[in-house]
């Protein structure tokens, strides 16, 4: 075990060591609100592990991390720890099927992944509580006695590449590509980190298999994995269940370097290089390689320069670069730690003049860096952060179990023991002398400064995504702020929106004699019904947190009409949200975050947080929204951000853009981005201000509040409401919502083919369910689950024919609705869909095993209470959508699963998979032999064939 002197003073101070069987075991501190247990405890061999008792978790879950990464490749295998984790899942000695683990998880409700770092590799999965043991005792054997199956191993030599070709396009890579050939060649972060065919060659010369099993025997140490188990079971249960089955993972002497090379080779910074993104994309970005100190999350310096230097509030160097029209974005923060060191980042979102003015942006960012460093070190300033993180710690609400264990068995690796749950929050004291020796690195002799736009001219190709890039000249000299540009940068003032009330409010006290509390009901209840507006509320009984959620939504003619409606409500969200950020950005950092979105027919507004300064935020959203004014050059600046945006959608992932489609073709309104590109082309401001001022005309109103708040103050927030946000009443009609269903007609499927450019072909098959009824819609889940495990491990495991090979939900109101996807290198449209046939027609024999399981896991999940506040409220809110007034939808749902026989989930396989009239296939391209299909070409005329469901 590792006991240094830091764990000997803890265990002195403290006094909460248990010696257990050979383990040393403490209690993490946790938040007031945490219902669940936990134990953190490392075995005889070295394996650190955080069990989590939680008697009402919905879900078991387990995470291992190993604390190796891609950094620890050999030089030449490049890719060789992701193919690792790729081999892991099929087969050890114990379990040699391949299949097994994934069909054990999804036969039982699960789900399971794995990702690979730069320097932790995780591994993670959820489960049935009632499997976790069974569960565990698969995923130990990985890191005890994996197969390693030859056979495989040229199968996932083809995933990797599958994987590799599938993110060809994506910028993020293609700029992290280019910094790659920058950085030094004998840092790790300087080397091809995720592998392809190229890397993985595997030969007589070089097999494959033996620099896997040597990397594995390597590095795959006890001593460097942390675990982290939810359980519904005992503490001391959870830990035999796990002590059992990890104590053989076997602890190896491993050797790590104990520093690595500068990441930038001496004299190589300062640097410039311009980048050419795939997608219109403007971005300046300064990057600033750091040491690493390991206590500094106890602290956190880099946190408290970036706060200041990301600030979005008044005086913030975003609003000014806003004011220019230069910038649309800013972050900051450390980003890519690695054992020995990390790199704080500033990139800016620029617009097109932006791009121009790049070297005066750069200036600008040394000037706040120099500001901080002179005006803006100041213990009130931390305090502030430190009272914030306190307050959230305390009133933190679980996660799901699988989230909670993925973060934690990482965090262990980071954080001291007793602070693996609260390390995120922690600002243990100021240190102006910790900030400013790092301040003393954000200097303009140790930059990258990066900037990727659509114009900018590339010289090189970067080896692995082909990304045009060109290092440039450092400008001669830095160009100089002007005084009165410096008087318009400040740092912050004191945050008033800090929550300084933090009481949960007690039950009201009902009239007459005692004093009895009216605890209210147990769903929400209509305090206001009327033609044109909806209020429910609800006193929250169960989560005892002071925070409230208001949800709003605004159904509007106007937006609902026509494409032209849905961009302009878009831009018109879009310059609200900027008109609020300066007033709002202090509010979401004290906790209190709002969110204003168009939907289909209308807009969306949501606020959630602590509740003691909501109506302040509220009425404010409600005064911009209503006076509907903004200034031209804000006007123009969004509006392109906007269209590009919407180009951009092309550009997303293949089956994204594809999926995108399908509520194109069978819901309305809904409109493509293309669509609204073309709407938008003629709105000018004048054009937009007009909109505005009749946005709210016939408008219709449904609210939902929930959480920290009297029924007193809701019936008042609902007279506000119902008095700021319905206009006058002309009569104008509100376009019902319409989904558009496959008839059953001559037996021919329906084929609609969308080209992209991009080497993948995609095919991707909607299949609708029969009716609205819960019947059909309990037996499309149910068939969706089993199906599921099926179909990856025949197109993707067995058959190889790409990386993305899933199934996914797409109901449209309440028509449920499955989509079947595959993405692929490899294989055209065509035989894709003839593969995805074949299984269909076969799929019958996937629908016996573990019927009965996902039955009762799927129950399991409808019937689980929510979490937290703000995912009750999620609930509410999905059941008023879907008008379900009686708020009992899930329940009724799992009475419908209940019901659920072989012979009813057979026949209603049949008659909806089967049938192939009830199939939309979408497609990238078509051969001469495509299978035969009725071409959908014209929406229009598409929606005329289709059965019409009309919806208020």
């Amino acid at each position: 075990m590792r006991l240094d002197v830091r764990h000997m003073r803890w265990w002195l101070v403290l006094g909460c060591l248990l010696m257990a069987s050979g383990a040393w075991a403490l209690a993490p501190e946790k938040g007031e609100i945490d219902h669940r247990d936990y134990r953190y405890l490392t075995l005889e061999n070295g394996l650190e592990v955080l069990l989590i008792s939680d008697p009402q978790a919905e879900k078991a879950a387990a995470s291992l991390d190993v604390n190796i990464g891609s950094h620890q490749n050999p030089l030449d295998r490049p890719g060789l720890a992701h193919f690792l984790e790729h081999m892991l899942f099929l087969g050890t000695e114990k379990y040699p099927e391949a299949g097994e683990y994934p069909a054990f998880i999804s036969q039982h409700g699960g789900q399971h992944n794995a990702f690979t770092a730069p320097e932790n590799t995780n591994y993670f999965f959820d489960i049935d509580p009632d499997y976790l043991e069974p569960a565990l005792d698969r995923f130990s054997q990985f890191f005890i006695a994996p197969l390693f199956n030859p056979e495989y191993v040229e199968r996932e030599r083809f995933a990797v590449e599958s994987e590799f070709k599938a993110r060809l396009q994506d910028d993020a890579r293609r700029v992290q590509d280019v910094y790659q050939v920058l950085m030094n060649p004998a840092h790790p972060a300087g080397r091809f980190a995720v592998g392809n065919l190229a890397t993985l060659t595997d030969s007589e010369e070089q097999p494959l298999r033996e620099d896997l099993l040597a990397f594995y025997n390597r590095y795959y140490s006890a001593h460097l994995m942390a675990l982290a188990v939810v359980g519904r079971e005992s503490l001391d249960e959870l830990q035999k269940m796990v002590t059992e089955r990890f104590k053989a993972v076997p602890k190896r002497e491993v050797s790590l370097p104990k520093s690595y090379a500068p990441l930038f080779g001496k004299g190589r910074l300062p640097m410039r290089v311009n980048i050419k993104p795939e997608k219109e994309l403007r971005r300046l970005s300064l990057l600033f390689p750091l040491p690493r100190d390991p206590e500094d999350y106890s602290r956190k310096p880099l946190s408290y320069i970036g706060h200041l230097l990301g600030h979005e509030g008044e005086g913030s160097l975003l609003s000014l670069l806003k004011e220019l029209g230069w910038a649309e974005g800013l972050s900051a923060g450390a980003r890519h730690r690695d054992r020995h060191g990390e790199i704080f980042q500033a990139s800016i979102d620029l617009t097109e003049l932006g791009v121009r003015a790049a070297d005066q942006i750069v200036a600008l960012v040394f000037y706040m860096l120099r500001n901080i460093e002179t005006r803006g070190l100041d213990e009130w300033r931390y305090n502030e952060l430190q009272q914030m993180g306190s307050i959230d710690f305390r009133f933190q609400e679980v996660r799901s179990p699988i989230d909670t264990v993925r973060g934690l068995s990482h965090r262990m690796h980071l954080y001291a023991p007793q602070d693996v749950l609260r390390g995120d929050f922690l600002y243990k004291g100021y240190e102006a002398r910790r900030i400013k020796r790092y301040l003393g690195y954000l200097s303009s002799d140790n930059v990258l400064v990066s900037l990727v736009a659509p114009n900018v001219e590339g010289d090189q190709l970067s080896p692995y995504y082909n990304a045009p890039y060109k290092v440039v000249e450092q400008p001669a000299a830095v160009p100089d702020i002007k005084p009165r540009i410096q008087r318009r940068l400040v740092l912050p003032k004191p945050n008033d929106f800090i929550p300084t009330r933090l009481a949960v409010k007690e039950a009201p006290l009902l009239p007459g004699p005692g004093s009895r509390r009216d605890h209210g009901g147990e769903r929400p209840e209509a305090v206001i019904n009327k033609e044109r507006i909806h209020v429910w509320f609800q006193w929250d009984r169960q989560f005892n947190v002071p925070k409230t959620s208001m949800r709003l939504r605004l159904k509007l003619p106007a937006v609902a009409a026509s494409a032209a409606g849905a961009a302009r409500a878009e831009l018109l969200s879009a310059l609200v949200r900027d008109q609020l950020n300066e007033f709002a950005y202090p509010a979401q950092i004290a906790g209190l975050d709002f969110s204003l979105q168009p939907n289909t027919r209308g807009l969306d507004i949501e606020i959630f947080g602590y509740s003691s300064r909501q109506n302040l935020l509220l009425t404010r959203i409600v005064e911009v929204l209503r006076k509907g004014r903004f200034e031209q050059d804000r006007f123009d600046d969004l509006k392109r951000t906007l269209e590009r945006q919407w180009r951009n959608e092309e550009l997303d992932t293949p089956y994204g853009v594809i999926a995108r489609n399908i509520p194109r073709l069978h819901f309305s309104p809904y409109w493509l981005g293309r669509d609204k590109l073309s709407a938008l082309e003629g709105t000018d401001l004048k054009a937009l201000h007009e909109f505005a001022d009749g946005l709210l005309k016939d408008a219709q109103l449904d609210v939902l509040l929930y959480g920290n708040l009297y029924r007193q103050e809701a019936v008042r927030l609902s007279a506000y409401l119902e008095h700021q946000l319905l206009g006058d009443i002309t009569r104008q009609k509100m376009p019902p919502a319409q989904v558009y269903r496959l008839k059953h007609e001559d037996g021919k499927p329906w084929v609609y083919e969308r080209p992209l450019d991009h080497q993948d072909s995609v095919t991707m098959l909607y299949v609708q369910g029969l009716t609205g009824q819960l019947e059909d819609v309990a037996h499309m889940q149910v068939v969706r689950r089993l199906l599921s495990p099926a179909f990856f491990h025949e197109l993707r495991t067995r058959k190889q024919l790409g990386y993305i090979a899933t199934l996914f939900a797409l109901p449209l109101k309440d028509q449920e609705g499955t989509a079947l996807v595959v993405q692929s290198p490899s294989a055209d449209s065509d035989r894709l869909w003839r593969e995805m046939s074949a299984f269909l027609d076969e799929g019958d024999q996937h629908l016996k095993d573990g019927l009965a399981s996902q039955k009762e896991a799927l129950i399991r999940e409808l019937r689980e209470p929510a979490k937290t506040l703000y995912q009750q409220s999620a609930r509410y809110w999905e059941s008023l959508v879907m008008d379900d007034l009686s708020f009992d939808r899930r329940e009724r749902l799992a009475q419908a699963v209940e019901q659920v026989t072989e012979a009813s989930v057979l026949a209603y396989y049949q008659k909806v998979f089967g049938d192939t009239s009830r199939r939309l296939w979408l497609v990238t391209d078509r051969g001469e032999d495509a299978p035969e299909a009725r071409r959908a070409e014209d929406i229009s005329s598409y929606h005329k064939a289709l059965e019409l469901l009309v919806y208020p």
